[in-house]
């Protein structure tokens, strides 16, 4: 079955993780083209449309979320997955641009001219950073191209989210913390 994203790379470095996909080609590729799917999207994560959104039509989200590339929604809703764990610090962002034809060509072959972008992201831990962009695209591929399945259940996956990282978290720190032995 097809997906709605199509991940070429992900790169973690110490403060941000850089994502590059591609919306598939029979997907739609502007939260416009489904309105339903983002309207899906909203219901789940209602909080998307308070946070801040530089460069588009207004300060918050809620000024383009209707009229935006799903990459762009991605970002949003990956952002506020992570916010909810609590886990991310003070400051979460990300910045989503679309690359040239020619690059997306490159990167992901001719059907993908105009539908592959880069996305940055806050990376305060990289397992809570890539978990909350794979619960995303999971939202997501629900939102547009699965509704007939049963809702993700948002708040199930934001705590399993914070366990697990807590989790990571302390094994690393019951490493760290283990007697050497000579």
């Amino acid at each position: 079955m097809a997906g709605l994203f199509d991940i070429h790379s992900i790169t973690v470095g110490p403060e941000k993780c850089t994502v590059v996909l591609g919306v598939a080609p029979s997907a739609p590729l502007m939260t416009s083209d489904d309105l339903e799917g983002t309207a899906s999207v909203y219901y789940l994560a209602p909080g998307i449309v308070d946070q801040a959104c530089l460069g588009d039509a207004g300060k918050t989200f809620k000024a383009c979320m209707g009229s935006t590339e799903l990459p762009h929604l991605l970002e949003h809703l990956t952002i506020e997955i992570m916010s909810k764990t609590g886990l991310a610090g003070k400051v979460v962002c990300g910045r989503t641009r679309a690359l040239s034809d020619e690059r997306a060509a490159e990167v992901m072959g001719p059907d993908y001219a105009g539908r592959v972008f880069e996305t940055d992201l806050s990376c305060p831990d990289d397992v809570l950073t890539v978990g909350a962009l794979s619960s995303a695209v999971f939202i997501m591929e629900w939102a547009f191209l699965h509704r007939d399945q049963p809702t993700p259940d948002f708040e199930g996956t934001v705590e399993a989210l914070a366990q697990l990282v807590g989790r990571l978290s302390g094994s690393a720190r019951k490493q760290s913390q283990a007697p050497v032995e000579e």
